[in-house]
Parts: structure tokens; sequence; C-alpha cells
């Protein structure tokens, strides 16, 4: 049940992201310093809301990443990408 590093994290609103990115890009954690930036937009209805983040701690669960990024703004949909051989 570990977390690979990394993580995506959808915004309502394109400025909640930025303000998250402005915020959180470079943030340590634990022993981590973690990297926020957009993604790749899935959709025209997502675009520049969708941040990538990598060097989250191992130990990081997605009810706190979740906590982490809720206070810049509404979050459509968030997942921590998990090993699928190890869970």
């Amino acid at each position: 049940g570990q977390s690979l590093g990394y993580g995506f994290v959808n915004y309502v609103e394109a400025g909640d992201a930025d303000r998250a990115i402005g915020a959180l890009n470079g943030l340590k954690l634990q022993t981590k310093t973690i990297k926020v930036s957009y993604a790749r937009p899935s959709s025209a209805s997502i675009r520049d809301a969708n941040l990538y983040v990598s060097g989250l701690p191992k130990a990081m669960g997605q009810k706190e990443m979740e906590q982490l990024f809720s206070q810049y703004g509404r979050i459509i949909t968030s997942r921590i990408l998990i090993d699928q051989v190890t869970g």
C-alpha cells in the first residue's frame, strides 16, 4: 500500500491550480521536496486545472494529499499512484 511518490489533483478553477503551484511547488514534506506543475489536460473542461505532483512521501495517503491541496480550492478528483505489483 505504498505510493510511487506521484499524484494528480484536478481543480474546478484554473486559478486555484495556479495558487497551489505557487504555494506548494518545492515544499519539503518529510524527507522529500515535492514538485507541483500542470499535467496535460485530459479535456477542455479541466484545462489548466489538472496538476501533477511528484516527490510525495511514500507514507502520504489520499486523505493527507487532499487536505494539503484543498486549502487552495475545490478539488474535483485526486489520486495517488500506487504500485500495482506490491499494492
